[in-house]
């Protein structure tokens, strides 16, 4: 029996068997993983948008995500005061808020906080497993149930979605609702239907309420709408008028797409006072620095004015806020520097060394097989008459359209990101992740088919097949340190914070670990720890716990547990004397390693 027929006579028994082990270490990763640094300030958020109705906290992020996450949180006993200054004191519009709001329900309220942490992030792994369906299916449609599983299995032992997908953030969302968006807008240009229109509409809004860099979607889908009907092979004559009535719908899906926008945003602002809103002041939009925002500034207060256009003013306000974060930047370690300034080496680098090395492999494999065919049938192409050449053109743009369109996506995404000025994380690229996962599979399992050689046909079937074991083996190897995953270019997971930290290497995921590290070493009974996270260190084991940061002097003898966000950012950063960083810690090996991401020292 072949593979084929292998698959296809057990097809959903191999489903299940791939999702059952990607569900369950999801759920176990969701339970013993700490709450990561942004976490601590959705989580609130999302309670606080299904229980108030009040749009406050966290607005720089839009809310479905977390939405989602506050649900199940419904059925808890949750302490939740909103008499505190956390809730009151709007006058920074959440910047600074949602953290305190944070720590009061997690640690302050007499809360289960690892229940809150753990039900919250169950929709996000509910969703995660959905995601993986969702790419069985597209690859299924485009090249075969082989194609399907095999981007299936690209997704689902990818350690990076691992280390992510049980998260209460927007990084694993935003990939979903763009590669589900961009599925239904291509379906709409091939088959421009009514239904096809508003189908398309309603996920392209979703993908805006799913975060705000979405919103990159709506140029690239109205080049796309322009595009594709020039070059769709006409046989009736009716070209023009086709391609009016598809532009017209495709007009129609994006007031579709706000309607959904508005719609969303009405129960989580309904409550919100205006005065909230009114206080982002220049602090929030900088008029002063160019025009738009100043114009951006009018309509949002003009707009924030009636509770019916107050929620396309908080939309509006969001996506400026983004704009302006991105801008700013933010302090990052990376090759032996910290600096806020993005460098356009980070993302290539940090794509290179956080991926499997079976991944690279086949992502290299199926971009020259997919750079061939380009130049092969352009080529071919331009060597013809020019109307013949033309032809060939169209026919190529037709029958690779899905393929070219989520390649060139992919691309402008990358380009965006290397030179974007927020330099935080591998997170930022999972929105191309699922369009390499298809390209891979469906451009590498059409090339082997088409081959005429058989033997050599094989060897690559079987090349693959190898390479694709081993990814699972190493994906399930690394176990439980997919956040923090490194591949053997820079030495493995343990050592990828000498190269970059940040989300990529330490999140605050290892705290719930050093408890149970200190639990098991009694000869402990002090440590001074200077965490980066979203937990609280003295709710976990407070009898043992000395706060502690790089310019506190003098230096005790003891232990210490000191993330290595905090020590990279400390011991690169020019600006820090020596006396005020952690440069000390040069002069002594660590004793151990919690997780990845905690350092423990014993000074004599």
């Amino acid at each position: 029996m072949g593979l084929e027929q292998f698959a296809k006579k057990y097809y959903r028994s191999i489903v299940a068997v791939i999702m059952i082990v990607f569900t369950g270490i999801s759920l176990l990763n969701a339970w013993n993983d700490a709450a990561t640094y942004d976490e601590i300030a959705h989580i609130p958020a999302g309670y606080s948008y299904v229980t108030e109705g009040d749009f406050r906290l966290n607005p720089e992020h839009p809310p479905l995500f977390k939405i989602l996450a506050g649900l199940p949180l419904l059925a808890l006993d949750v302490n939740f005061d909103t008499s505190l200054p956390f809730w009151n004191e709007i006058n920074d519009f959440g910047e600074y808020q949602q953290w305190k709001a944070g720590r009061h329900i997690m640690y302050g309220a007499n809360n289960d906080g690892d229940q809150i942490l753990f039900w919250s992030r169950v929709p996000i792994i509910i969703l995660s497993a959905l995601f993986g369906l969702f790419l069985l299916h597209w690859g299924r449609k485009l090249a075969g149930i082989i194609a399907g599983l095999f981007v299936l299995l690209l997704y689902a032992f990818d350690p990076n979605i691992l280390g992510h997908n049980h998260f209460v953030t927007t990084d694993l969302g935003i990939a979903f609702a763009i590669t589900v968006a961009f599925y239904f807008f291509l379906r709409f240009l091939k088959e421009p239907t009514w239904s096809n229109a508003l189908v398309g509409g309603l996920f392209l809004g979703i993908a805006q309420l799913t975060k705000f860099s979405a919103i990159m979607l709506i140029p690239i889908f109205a080049a796309f709408l322009i595009a594709y009907p020039l070059f769709r092979i006409s046989r009736d004559g009716k070209k023009f008028k086709r391609f009016l009535s598809t532009v017209g719908k495709g007009i129609v899906a994006l007031l579709m797409a706000v309607l959904v926008i508005w719609i969303v945003y009405i129960p989580v602002t309904i409550n919100m006072p205006a005065e909230v809103l009114e206080n982002i002041g220049p602090g929030r939009i900088a008029i002063n620095d160019r025009m738009r925002n100043q114009v951006s500034l009018d309509f949002i207060l003009k707009a924030n004015e009636s509770p019916i256009t107050r929620p396309i003013a908080i939309y509006t306000q969001g996506v400026v806020q983004v704009f302006q974060r991105v801008a700013g930047g933010n302090d990052t370690f990376f090759l032996s520097h910290v600096s806020a300034d993005a460098s356009p080496l980070y993302f290539p680098i940090v794509f290179l060394t956080k991926s499997t090395l079976p991944h690279l492999i086949f992502y290299f494999f199926s971009a020259l097989i997919f750079i061939m065919l380009i130049f092969r049938s352009v080529g071919y192409t331009f060597t013809q008459s020019p109307r013949k050449s033309w032809r060939r053109f169209v026919l190529f743009v037709n029958n690779h359209f899905t393929h070219l369109a989520i390649g060139s996506f992919a691309v402008f995404y990358a380009y965006i990101s290397i030179t974007g000025n927020l330099n935080i994380g591998f997170r930022h690229l999972f929105p191309i992740l699922p369009f390499l996962y298809i390209l891979v599979a469906t451009t590498s399992i059409d090339f082997i088919r088409s081959m005429k050689n058989k033997y050599l046909a094989n060897i690559l079937r079987y090349c693959g097949y190898g390479l694709t074991a081993l990814m699972v083996a190493i994906t399930i190897a690394a176990y439980p340190y997919y956040t923090s995953y490194f591949n053997q270019i820079v030495g493995g997971s343990h050592n990828g914070y000498n190269f970059v930290t940040d989300s990529n290497a330490d999140w605050g995921q290892d705290l719930k670990r050093l408890r149970t590290y200190l639990n098991e070493h009694p000869e402990i009974d002090k440590i001074r720890v200077n965490y980066f996270g979203g937990g609280e260190p003295e709710s976990y084991f407070p009898e043992k716990f000395i706060p502690w940061w790089d310019s506190k002097r003098p230096i005790e003898p003891g232990y210490y547990a000191i993330s290595v966000l905090f020590r990279q950012e400390s011991i690169y950063n020019e600006k820090k004397a020596d006396d005020e960083s952690y440069r000390w810690l040069l002069d002594l090996e660590p004793i151990d390693q919690i997780g990845t991401s905690i350092l423990i020292y014993k000074v004599e």
